[in-house]
């Protein structure tokens, strides 16, 4: 039962079946099997498709305008021609959809070209609707949700599930930062030195490989995309974020100030506000005015101040009576508390649009990171699985042999 005996009566061991020592894996470090290793493995097989999605939109939304830009046609109309006036734009604005009914959000191009606005209908999603600076015909109409962009946006932001996908999201961020918490803390304990955690063994197995793409990306990776997700679950938690930050500095709230009583005055045309904003904050950058559609609405004008990186969507605002062109308010985001300078500073690092283009390129290219770590992460988990079981079927069968023999 116990071996073999040879002609002087000695005991000699068995031989082992090849299938069963080839098949049994490698002992493994105790940490390999952890609580931390857990974590991580089933975090990453279950939430990392998740992370897969929000990586693959995120790096499509970093370059969106230009994206759209190549693909629609009408987008490319009039490349650097400004509008006459932006008064007439806003008339040609209104046979499309009526102030009486919503309010138009006008973008004014850095570069001229196509004028893109947004109009807000209280019960309705977002009409886009672009113009033609030159003839200040209507190139594009669409609603919020019907483009590609809108729709990866909404993916990105909210998993498709509405308001309630935003708190979702938060809280899937902010179990990926601890999932990836946990891919470092495994990555240190390796027990060997920074050059080794380091290296890439080209000629080593396809299974050796795969482990260090996977190590590597991680490695690589994890710095960005823990603040990507840091300021992700920062933008969809803001109900918990803010009670945190005030109690170290307070959150002002934007103003709400109202026009003066109209008796009887028409509205200031649209280009004597910009002007007034241009003669009274030199220097600033106008990127979007809503035209006043009630009778005690102001202009509510956005801005960017220099230094601000916020670019397209800036967090300074000027706001004027509609009837007289008084500065009713300011809001300029270089003068906010820190809790506001906080608040303002998720978007243009999540986005990467605090860098500039620079910034926006590795935005994209890090957005294609927990691809690559899913897939080398499923590959690596089904080898285990499958010598797993073939160790365990080969043990099994020795056994039985071991069995039948005695």
């Amino acid at each position: 039962m116990f071996g073999d005996q040879k002609g002087g009566g000695e005991l000699v061991e068995a031989p082992r079946p090849a299938t069963a020592r080839d098949a049994k894996p490698k002992r493994k470090n105790p940490q390999q099997t952890s609580f931390v290793a857990q974590l991580h493995k089933w975090a990453g097989l279950t939430l990392g498709i998740i992370l897969v999605i929000c990586g693959l939109t995120g790096s499509y939304l970093a370059f969106y305008p230009e994206i759209e830009r190549a693909t629609i046609a009408p987008l490319r109309l009039s490349p650097g021609v400004q509008p006459e006036s932006y008064e007439a734009v806003y008339q040609a604005l209104s046979k499309v959809g009526s102030p009486a009914e919503g309010r138009w959000n006008i973008e004014l191009p850095e570069d001229g070209g196509v004028i893109t606005s947004r109009y807000g209908r209280r019960g309705s999603p977002n009409r886009m609707v672009t113009l033609d600076p030159a003839t200040l015909q209507v190139v594009h109409d669409v609603e919020w949700g019907s483009t590609v962009s809108t729709w990866v946006y909404e993916l990105h932001y909210r998993l498709l599930m509405g308001r309630s996908g935003a708190t979702f999201m938060g809280i899937v961020a902010l179990s990926l930062m601890v999932m990836m918490i946990a891919g470092i803390v495994l990555w240190w304990r390796s027990g060997r030195n920074v050059a080794a955690r380091l290296k890439y063994h080209a000629n080593g197995t396809s299974e050796r490989k795969i482990y260090d793409v996977h190590r590597l990306s991680g490695v690589v990776g994890a710095v960005f995309l823990l603040l990507i997700l840091a300021t992700a679950a920062a933008m969809s938690l803001p109900d918990q974020v803010k009670p945190i930050l005030s109690a170290f500095s307070p959150i002002e709230k934007s103003p709400e100030p109202e026009s003066s009583p109209a008796l009887g005055r028409p509205r200031i045309p649209l280009d004597r506000a910009l002007a007034i904003v241009r003669q009274d904050m030199p220097g600033v950058d106008i990127r979007w005015v809503q035209v006043p559609a009630e009778e005690t609405a102001p202009y509510a004008i956005r801005f960017r101040d220099p230094g601000e990186l916020n670019r397209r969507f800036p967090k300074s605002y000027v706001w004027l009576d509609q009837y007289d062109g008084r500065v009713l308010a300011v809001q300029r985001e270089t003068q906010g508390t820190a809790s506001n300078r906080i608040l303002n500073l998720f978007y243009p690092l999540h986005s990467g649009q605090a860098l500039g283009i620079g910034g926006r390129a590795l935005v994209a290219l890090i957005g294609l990171f927990p691809l690559i770590l899913f897939v080398t992460g499923v590959i690596r988990w089904r080898g285990k699985a499958s010598r797993l079981s073939a160790y365990k079927r080969s043990t099994a069968a020795a056994a039985a042999r071991r069995t039948a023999k005695s």
